[in-house]
Protein backbone atom coordinates (compact mmCIF):
# COMPACT_ATOMS: atom_id res chain seq x y z
CA UNK A 1 0.00 0.00 0.00
CA UNK A 2 1.36 3.62 -0.42
CA UNK A 3 1.66 5.65 2.21
CA UNK A 4 -1.07 8.18 1.12
CA UNK A 5 -3.70 5.25 1.22
CA UNK A 6 -2.56 3.82 4.78
CA UNK A 7 -3.02 7.72 5.84
CA UNK A 8 -6.24 8.03 4.34
CA UNK A 9 -7.42 4.17 6.11
CA UNK A 10 -5.85 5.53 9.33
CA UNK A 11 -7.44 8.81 9.22
CA UNK A 12 -10.97 7.03 8.65
CA UNK A 13 -10.39 4.72 11.31
CA UNK A 14 -9.93 7.85 13.68
CA UNK A 15 -13.03 9.49 12.31
CA UNK A 16 -14.96 6.12 12.87
CA UNK A 17 -13.93 5.92 16.56
CA UNK A 18 -14.91 9.56 17.63
CA UNK A 19 -18.16 9.30 15.76
CA UNK A 20 -18.71 6.12 17.81
CA UNK A 21 -17.45 7.99 20.74
CA UNK A 22 -19.81 10.72 20.60
CA UNK A 23 -22.97 8.62 19.86
CA UNK A 24 -22.24 6.44 23.08
CA UNK A 25 -21.36 9.74 25.47
CA UNK A 26 -23.57 12.26 24.40
CA UNK A 27 -25.99 13.80 26.53
CA UNK A 28 -29.64 13.29 26.49
CA UNK A 29 -30.75 16.75 25.54
CA UNK A 30 -34.60 18.09 25.67
CA UNK A 31 -37.41 15.64 26.12
CA UNK A 32 -35.78 12.90 25.13
CA UNK A 33 -34.87 10.53 28.10
CA UNK A 34 -31.65 9.42 29.50
CA UNK A 35 -29.44 10.35 32.40
CA UNK A 36 -28.25 13.85 31.23
CA UNK A 37 -29.74 16.67 29.73
CA UNK A 38 -28.97 20.51 29.79
CA UNK A 39 -31.47 23.23 30.38
CA UNK A 40 -30.74 26.66 28.99
CA UNK A 41 -32.47 29.75 30.14
CA UNK A 42 -32.89 33.38 28.95
CA UNK A 43 -35.41 35.67 29.13
CA UNK A 44 -37.87 34.26 29.96
CA UNK A 45 -37.89 30.84 28.47
CA UNK A 46 -36.30 27.84 28.74
CA UNK A 47 -34.84 26.36 25.62
CA UNK A 48 -37.12 23.28 25.92
CA UNK A 49 -40.67 22.98 28.31
CA UNK A 50 -40.46 18.69 28.12
CA UNK A 51 -38.50 16.49 30.03
CA UNK A 52 -38.47 13.27 30.24
CA UNK A 53 -35.98 10.72 33.14
CA UNK A 54 -36.17 7.33 33.73
CA UNK A 55 -37.42 7.32 37.82
CA UNK A 56 -34.86 6.00 40.57
CA UNK A 57 -31.81 6.86 38.75
CA UNK A 58 -30.04 9.62 39.16
CA UNK A 59 -29.83 12.40 36.36
CA UNK A 60 -27.67 14.45 36.27
CA UNK A 61 -28.86 18.40 34.98
CA UNK A 62 -26.79 21.16 33.45
CA UNK A 63 -28.06 24.13 33.69
CA UNK A 64 -26.74 27.38 31.93
CA UNK A 65 -28.59 30.89 32.45
CA UNK A 66 -27.85 32.85 28.80
CA UNK A 67 -29.83 35.83 30.29
CA UNK A 68 -28.99 38.65 31.29
CA UNK A 69 -31.27 38.52 34.66
CA UNK A 70 -30.80 35.51 37.11
CA UNK A 71 -32.90 32.60 36.81
CA UNK A 72 -33.32 28.84 38.00
CA UNK A 73 -34.56 25.25 37.47
CA UNK A 74 -37.38 24.34 40.05
CA UNK A 75 -39.19 21.04 40.06
CA UNK A 76 -42.19 21.41 41.73
CA UNK A 77 -44.30 18.39 44.13
CA UNK A 78 -46.62 16.16 42.80
CA UNK A 79 -49.93 17.69 42.85
CA UNK A 80 -48.68 21.25 44.22
CA UNK A 81 -48.95 22.63 40.17
CA UNK A 82 -48.89 26.37 40.06
CA UNK A 83 -51.43 28.73 37.29
CA UNK A 84 -49.30 32.15 38.63
CA UNK A 85 -46.38 33.31 40.18
CA UNK A 86 -48.64 34.17 43.08
CA UNK A 87 -49.54 31.44 44.23
CA UNK A 88 -45.82 30.15 44.38
CA UNK A 89 -44.54 29.39 48.13
CA UNK A 90 -41.30 27.24 49.16
CA UNK A 91 -43.36 24.44 49.92
CA UNK A 92 -44.05 23.84 46.23
CA UNK A 93 -40.29 22.92 45.46
CA UNK A 94 -39.60 19.11 45.45
CA UNK A 95 -35.97 20.49 44.05
CA UNK A 96 -34.30 23.11 42.82
CA UNK A 97 -31.05 24.27 40.96
CA UNK A 98 -31.41 27.65 42.91
CA UNK A 99 -31.12 31.01 41.11
CA UNK A 100 -28.02 31.76 39.09
CA UNK A 101 -26.57 34.76 37.64
CA UNK A 102 -26.73 35.12 33.84
CA UNK A 103 -23.41 33.56 31.94
CA UNK A 104 -22.99 31.22 34.67
CA UNK A 105 -23.38 27.04 34.10
CA UNK A 106 -23.66 24.58 36.99
CA UNK A 107 -24.22 20.73 36.57
CA UNK A 108 -26.26 19.01 39.70
CA UNK A 109 -27.62 15.66 40.06
CA UNK A 110 -30.89 14.54 41.63
CA UNK A 111 -33.24 11.04 41.68
CA UNK A 112 -36.68 11.22 40.79
CA UNK A 113 -38.00 8.16 43.17
CA UNK A 114 -41.88 8.63 42.79
CA UNK A 115 -43.12 8.48 38.66
CA UNK A 116 -45.06 11.02 37.89
CA UNK A 117 -45.55 14.19 35.94
CA UNK A 118 -43.68 17.33 37.37
CA UNK A 119 -44.05 20.64 37.25
CA UNK A 120 -41.00 22.78 36.33
CA UNK A 121 -40.62 26.25 36.47
CA UNK A 122 -38.69 29.91 37.71
CA UNK A 123 -39.53 30.06 40.95
CA UNK A 124 -37.83 34.07 40.81
CA UNK A 125 -40.94 36.76 41.04
CA UNK A 126 -42.35 37.32 37.89
CA UNK A 127 -40.73 34.07 35.81
CA UNK A 128 -44.11 32.01 35.91
CA UNK A 129 -45.71 34.97 34.52
CA UNK A 130 -43.49 35.45 31.94
CA UNK A 131 -44.16 32.17 30.59
CA UNK A 132 -40.97 30.14 32.51
CA UNK A 133 -42.67 27.11 32.97
CA UNK A 134 -42.25 23.57 31.72
CA UNK A 135 -43.15 19.69 32.34
CA UNK A 136 -40.85 16.66 33.44
CA UNK A 137 -41.77 13.04 33.28
CA UNK A 138 -40.37 10.31 35.49
CA UNK A 139 -41.59 7.22 34.04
Amino acid sequence: MKCGVRKVIALLGVLLFVSTAVTACGDSSGSSGGTSFTVKASEFEFDNTEWSVPAGESISITFINEGQVQHEWAVVNLGMDIDKGSEFTEDHVLWEIEKQDGGVTVTESYTFDTPGTYQVICALEGHVDAGMVGTLVAS
